[in-house]
């Protein structure tokens, strides 16, 4: 099982944005969507192995994270349009708990932030991207549980950044010598994955 913890510093933790202008509306929500594609979305078909949390820590009903499993995803679409009427429809009508369930379509919120994703895990080996990290590609990556902490366009805050560090054996890695965007990182990494599982 591979996992990517996405931390959204402004992305909205409500349903109170346009789905004609996300990018406006939303706290850059979308930046966050197009990591759920490149994490989860591969042609004609999900990546069932894998999990993807995003950090929700703006808006008035801030923290909140929601985890997509492609275990049993549903209707998961390419177009960052639809994954954005599916995530505000959500982010509607769930009500708050203080941890993830079964979920609906793959899809379950829980109140909290950071916290409520490390109380989640279970057994793991942490990665943060960073651009001051080793190569991925020098790097022996764990196949098997990995959990990959993201930023998003404003990277970590520095209290986000002191709790992951805090988690212990927290490996920095970088995706190569020119800064990406989040979700093209997650798709590099994703590969690099994929090439370590067949050798």
């Amino acid at each position: 099982m591979r996992r990517f913890v996405v931390i959204g510093q402004t992305a909205t933790a409500s349903p109170d944005f346009f789905l004609d202008d996300v990018p406006g509306s939303s706290g850059r929500l979308d930046v966050l969507l197009r990591c759920v594609r490149a994490a989860l979305l591969v042609s004609h078909g999900v990546r069932r192995d894998t999990v993807i949390y995003l950090v929700l820590e703006g808006g008035t009903r801030a923290p909140r994270t929601v985890r997509i499993s492609g275990a049993t995803a549903e209707y998961l679409r390419q177009d960052e349009r639809s994954l954005a009427g599916t995530l505000q429809k959500m982010l509607g009508y769930v009500e708050d708990k203080d941890a993830f369930d079964a979920g609906t379509r793959g899809i379950s919120i829980a109140r909290g932030g950071l916290d409520v994703v490390i109380a989640d895990l279970g057994a793991y080996t942490p990665y943060v991207l960073d651009e001051g990290g080793a190569d991925v590609r020098g790097s022996k990556l764990d196949v098997e549980n990995p959990v990959f902490f993201v930023g998003d366009h404003k990277g970590f805050s520095e209290q986000t950044r002191a709790r992951i560090d805090a988690l212990g054996s927290t490996t920095a890695i970088s995706v190569g010598p020119i800064s990406l965007h989040a979700d093209d990182a997650i798709a590099i990494i994703g590969n690099e994955l994929d090439r370590h599982k067949m050798t």
